[in-house]
């Protein structure tokens, strides 16, 4: 495939080989540079990709939940969402706001809004969405078994394609990038989304700091697990012709842009003992050092230059 899987275009397109980095494989994998939208694109998807997803690249064994803490983690997440509660208020004073609350405030979602979970992989996310009043449903392929949590939320062992219903908020956080046709994968998006529905889309951003730095040894390149590495310019023309309208994008990169990729030029793969990630004393980084990538990163995303963003979409029915 010499076309751009993100907006077809296929004149003036660079071409690249990139190698997997992760475990260290060194199997290599031709990609093409978009002349138009600058995405980078795998050209032929390998028959055996069982061969590059170890367990330990996602968690989809089910997490132990425990009722009670989810209620109280409801009650402080119902707080930071400007529900009034005495509960939440204390919970609050020494528990801060996850994440997911800017995401639920930045797509403007009222409490009891119904959402979909693409990729949930153990459902870690949905069943915290549940308990803070968002009815929740993960799907994910690749899960062992479908789960059910005690708050009644679960993860469905099944596809885009495969899901009914219809939602108030559809998410896919890192995974767009995994689908081999990310344009098919929004009209099943939109199928599924009620008139005036929300998406959150978070994924690797091409064309920025990390990849001009980095260029094959940024470590969100991810041969040959991402398929499709959007630039942003990519992404807005896909979604726009998709029917969706964007509400919001914001740059969320963090120090790993800078510590995965400094290991990568240095022969260290991400899994490998001596990975920042799996063991940070026995990394090449001091802390002092991530503390410093970390401002970086701050920065870089201040600038809309850092190397992953979520962008927050309306149906425009």
């Amino acid at each position: 495939m010499d076309s751009c899987r993100v907006c077809g275009n296929s004149q003036n397109n660079r071409h690249h080989v990139f190698q997997e980095k992760y475990l260290g494989l060194g199997d290599e994998f031709a990609y093409i540079e978009c002349g138009a939208c600058g995405s980078l694109s795998i050209v032929e998807i390998p028959e055996n990709m069982d061969r590059y997803y170890p367990e330990t690249y996602y968690s989809y064994a089910a997490r132990a939940y425990n009722r009670f803490l989810g209620v109280l983690k409801g009650k402080r997440d119902l707080h930071y969402l400007g529900e009034p509660g005495i509960v939440g208020h204390l919970l609050s004073l020494f528990l801060p706001a996850p994440p997911y609350i800017e995401w639920l405030k930045n797509l403007e979602l009222p409490v009891g809004s119904s959402i979909l979970d693409v990729g949930s992989g153990s459902g870690v996310l949905i069943v915290n969405l549940q308990d803070a009043g968002f009815p929740s449903t993960g799907i994910d392929p690749y899960i062992r078994e479908p789960i059910t949590f005690a708050n009644g939320t679960k993860v469905l062992m099944q596809t885009l394609e495969e899901t009914g219903g219809s939602f108030d908020c559809v998410m896919l956080h890192h995974c767009l990038e995994h689908m081999p046709a990310p344009r098919e994968a929004l009209v099943q998006v939109k199928r599924l989304l009620n008139p005036g529905g929300k998406v959150l889309i978070r994924v690797p951003v091409g064309g920025t700091h990390a990849w001009r730095t980095y260029g094959q040894n940024w470590f969100q390149l991810d041969a040959p697990r991402h398929f499709v590495v959007f630039t942003e310019t990519g992404l807005r023309r896909l979604t726009a012709e998709a029917g969706f309208n964007t509400m919001k994008i914001v740059y969320d990169s963090a120090a790993s842009q800078f510590w995965a990729s400094e290991q990568y030029a240095n022969g260290i793969p991400l899994a490998d003992e001596k990975s920042y990630a799996a063991n940070p004393d026995k990394s090449m980084f001091s802390a002092t050092q991530i503390e410093e990538y970390a401002k970086q990163a701050a920065a870089l995303n201040a600038r809309n230059d850092g190397d992953q963003a979520s962008f927050y979409l309306q149906w425009t029915a």
